[in-house]
């Protein structure tokens, strides 16, 4: 049985890239990437401690939100750590 080749020229890649192709988070320091990624594993559980008190204000519906939007962030930016 034949393998044939896979053209990968037409793949894009899977975090972002700036004009030259590089990553973006790459470019990034090593210590940032690595705090990126820390702050992106524990960022759900405080996430869950609020969520488990309840959400009784305005307050913490918008700390809940900025807690989600923090966590994107976080996970875009520490998205390349492992690989170091």
């Amino acid at each position: 049985m034949w393998i044939l080749p896979v053209k990968l020229h037409n793949m894009t890649p899977s975090t972002p890239t700036n004009e030259r192709g590089v990553s973006i988070a790459g470019s990034l320091p090593a210590s940032i990437r690595a705090g990126a990624f820390w702050s992106a594993v524990l960022l759900p559980f405080c996430a869950l401690a609020l969520l488990a008190s309840g959400l009784s204000s305005t307050v913490e519906y918008l700390l809940l939100v900025s807690l989600v939007a923090v966590n994107v962030v976080a996970l875009i930016v520490g998205h390349g750590y492992a690989d170091e």
